[in-house]
């Protein structure tokens, strides 16, 4: 999911579960954990675009991480907090000894008090944990065991720009606060957001198990059972679905809404690449992209300007029109005599211009244009 998704999550997990201890502090130390391990993007501008396919979502988002980083942060907020306390004090018994009077005792749970280092470790480790496990459910594929194995896993439920999820994060965690961070109707609201959340992230990956039953029974209809079938998440919502399925003979390119599902209409291409194709596949960066697809790529061939273009792009990614145009990809150039000119190269689309993507992403989900 996008970060401030993810910060989002972290602060109401935090508020959840440890803002009856730590007030306000659980939701801000939860919004900063839950954005961390997005930080591994900044490989990108230190390493090279090809780092984003590299190191996104490795080691920080590995499983260890939560347990080892949060743990150490944890117990270092903690210490903060509690040389902080200490320091306040012995000024305080300073001026006591000077006036007379005695400190006051915290009305609360000082955050550096020995009871608060529980929270505090409790927090951070859940923030880091629960980021991969969030992340897991896109389509981008997350290292779950990085450094030690390098495998991309991925539950095709929703897409990494989901607005509906945010919502009900951030609406659980306003309506708490403002009855007061400490409140227990402010942990409650944060636990139902999340439980929300949660029930929604698993209502995605029904609907694309459904896709997929609902696809192979279009193409059973056809006489085809011999295919692989995935039906992807697209963006802003849960019901339009890319899907693609591969058969002996071809790659079938395709819109489902799952809010009234109707006969996908195909992109077809053969299966059949080429050696150029081949030769593109076997270089270090098309061995590291179709890692990076998860294998769910689409290779194209175009004679321009008297050179060969070889494009390949993932497929899990795109856009209503176009199905099989893609949102980023590689490509390679070769001269008549089959020399390749120049590296492989990512390339980017980006979003379409203007306001149209959003309305077909809604028509196509909700409408008579899936």
């Amino acid at each position: 999911m996008d970060t401030p998704t993810q910060a989002l999550l972290g602060a109401t997990l935090g508020q959840a579960f440890f803002g009856r201890k730590l007030g306000s502090r659980a939701a801000i130390g939860g919004a900063v954990a839950g954005a961390l391990p997005d930080l591994d993007i900044l490989a990108v501008g230190l390493m090279g675009p090809w780092a984003e396919f590299l190191y996104h979502r490795g080691p920080t988002h590995a499983l260890w991480f939560g347990p080892v980083v949060g743990a150490a942060l944890g117990y270092g907020v903690w210490r903060a907090y509690a040389s902080a306390f200490r320091r306040k004090a012995r000024a305080e018994a300073a001026g006591a000894g000077a006036g007379g009077g005695e400190p006051e005792a915290p009305a609360r749970m000082h955050p550096g008090s020995p009871e608060a280092l529980r929270p505090w470790v409790g927090l951070f480790v859940l923030a880091l944990i629960t980021h991969p496990l969030l992340d897991l459910f896109t389509s981008y594929g997350t290292q779950l065991f990085s450094p030690f194995w390098n495998r991309r896993f991925a539950i095709h439920a929703i897409a990494i720009l989901d607005p509906f999820y945010s919502f009900l994060l951030a609406a659980g965690l306003a309506a708490g606060l403002v009855r007061g961070a400490r409140s227990r109707f402010a942990s409650r609201a944060a636990l139902v957001a999340v439980a929300l959340s949660t029930a929604y992230v698993l209502y995605g990956g029904w609907l694309g198990a459904r896709a997929e039953s609902e696809v192979r029974r279009q193409l059973a209809r056809e006489g085809i059972y011999d295919t692989r079938v995935r039906c992807y998440p697209t963006l802003f919502q849960v019901y339009l679905r890319r899907v693609v399925a591969r058969t002996p003979d071809e790659v079938r390119v395709g819109l489902l809404s799952m809010w009234a599902p109707s006969r996908v209409r195909w992109e077809r291409f053969p299966v059949s690449e080429g050696p150029l194709v081949d030769r593109v596949r076997d270089t270090e960066h098309g061995r590291m992209f179709e890692w990076f697809a998860l294998g769910e790529t689409l290779p194209r061939v175009a004679m321009r300007d008297g050179v060969a273009v070889v494009e390949i792009t993932d497929l899990r990614y795109g856009f209503p029109r176009g199905a099989s145009t893609g949102i980023w990809g590689i490509r390679a150039v070769f001269d008549p005599e089959g020399r390749q000119v120049g590296e492989v190269r990512r390339f980017n689309r980006g979003l379409p211009p203007g306001r149209q993507v959003f309305f077909d992403i809604w028509r196509g989900a909700f409408g008579a244009g899936a």
